[in-house]
């Protein structure tokens, strides 16, 4: 073993231990086939058997590839059984960040509020027991990152129903891959983010920093800090990009052709339809795009701070 092994989270020796047994295992039987297929072209070839005869059963080793095999799987079976266990007993001082996925984007909420997007990432404290409620918008997803081994669907459910769940530890500074692993759409491979593990008195001044900051911009400017919070800027661009959605640069005021029911009509976007499109973002689709954005649970103040924020982009 490496003595210079040094895990990202908590659960990496379990997961590789188990991964490193079944890879030795399937080794072994390879060697074990293998030496055996070789014995018998040698033992049993023409030049050895010129004259063929028939092989009769031999209920003993009949019973040991029975036995073995399934003593093998039992063996593999317990390891994973331990990891899978220990992977959902979450610990009961551990921090929660609820984690939202939909088509294409991550949105993380820490526990005083704060709401951050794929763009931002996840920040987390080392040596913390991190909890993840875990809750699709649209279709299935699943969180993984690599470094941690942990790997858990996000599955979408109804109001009332608990959702999914995994929780992490930890234990490198640095910011590792977050990625989607179920394919969910044509745009599957762009719904990629980091976590980001900072020490704990690092990771205190960043979020009660990241809070003013956020704070100050609501302040400022409302409805460009819940483009940015509510996850918004993951899907619409502000400087005329062409995203999943349309670009938020120059859309006020624009004529658009949009499918409604089916039917193609030209809209001019003005404060109704944006409106409209936050609020009910099935009824009028934009031709050219796909109806992927989910209702946001926004106040009608909140609504008209982020029209009021397109319209300066459109100024």
């Amino acid at each position: 073993m490496n003595v210079n092994y040094n895990p990202a989270s908590v659960f990496n020796q379990d997961v590789d231990f188990s991964f490193y047994l079944i890879f030795m295992i399937s080794i072994l039987c390879l060697v074990g086939i293998t030496g055996f297929m070789v014995f018998s072209i040698i033992k049993y070839n023409r030049k050895n058997n010129p004259k063929p005869s028939n092989l009769e059963g031999h209920t003993g080793l009949e019973i040991v590839w029975t036995i073995i095999p399934t003593i093998l799987v039992m063996f593999i079976f317990y390891f994973g059984v331990q990891g899978f266990l220990k992977m959902r007993n979450v610990p009961e001082d551990a921090m929660e960040i609820k984690v939202e996925a939909g088509m294409w984007w991550w949105k993380f909420t820490y526990p005083n509020g704060l709401e951050q997007s794929t763009a931002q990432g996840m920040t987390v404290p080392a040596d913390t027991p991190i909890y993840l409620p875990l809750h699709s918008v649209d279709v299935v997803h699943s969180f993984y990152v690599p470094a941690f081994r942990v790997k858990m669907d996000v599955v979408p459910k109804p109001a009332g129903v608990k959702d999914n769940y995994t929780w992490f530890e930890a234990s490198q500074i640095g910011s590792f891959d977050l990625f989607c692993a179920e394919y969910c759409g044509v745009n599957h491979a762009q719904m990629i983010s980091k976590v980001h593990v900072l020490t704990k008195p690092d990771y205190q001044a960043w979020l009660d920093q990241q809070t003013a900051d956020h704070e100050k911009l609501l302040a400022k400017n409302p409805g460009k800090a819940l483009t940015i919070s509510k996850g918004c800027i993951a899907c619409h661009s502000t400087d005329g990009t062409k995203l999943i959605g349309p670009s938020f640069k120059g859309l006020f005021g624009k004529t658009e052709t949009v499918v409604t029911d089916g039917v193609d009509r030209e809209i001019t976007v003005d404060e109704a339809y944006l409106k409209r499109s936050i609020m009910e973002p099935a009824k009028d689709i934009v031709k050219g795009y796909q109806p992927l954005m989910p209702p946001l649970p926004l106040t009608a103040e909140e609504v008209a701070a982020i029209i009021e924020h397109i319209k300066e982009l459109s100024e």
